[in-house]
């Protein structure tokens, strides 16, 4: 079940990010990851637009918009695979008609996903946070 986010959610959110974050993102140390969970908590989680996708009434994704750009989409390490992050992902296009995202470059799998849910890069920067190449996709 997609539904929106609670207050009550952000800590497991966060705990998802973060395992997420680490995984996906081997090119990027951990203390990086680490050193962003304040912000995220404080900062960009609440400042956003998000879903969760709650199964069993455990949070097992979500996804952060802000307008027609997708700022997060994570789903917990153990619930990949599972159709949730392509349901998060439908849910809000629903709802905004476009969307852009940015993804590291170096995040194949990420990338790979994105292009098979209709995304299509329209660029390249580097994230001035980690250094790493990102590709900005859109879906029209």
């Amino acid at each position: 079940m997609i539904r929106t986010y609670r207050e009550t959610d952000l800590e497991e959110m966060l705990r998802i990010w973060y395992d997420a974050s680490v995984i996906a993102h081997s090119f990027v140390s951990a203390s990086f990851w680490a050193s962003q969970k304040s912000a995220m908590k404080e900062m960009y989680l609440p400042l956003a637009e998000n879903y969760v996708c709650e199964q069993e009434g455990q949070v097992s994704g979500f996804i952060s918009l802000a307008g027609e750009s997708v700022c997060a989409l994570f789903v917990a390490p153990e619930a990949q695979g599972k159709g949730i992050g392509k349901a998060l992902l439908e849910h809000a296009k629903t709802l905004k008609g476009r969307l852009s995202l940015n993804v590291y470059k170096d995040n194949e799998k990420a990338t790979r996903f994105y292009e098979s849910r209709g995304f299509k890069a329209a660029g390249e920067e580097v994230d001035e946070h980690t250094g790493c190449l990102q590709l900005l996709m859109e879906w029209e």
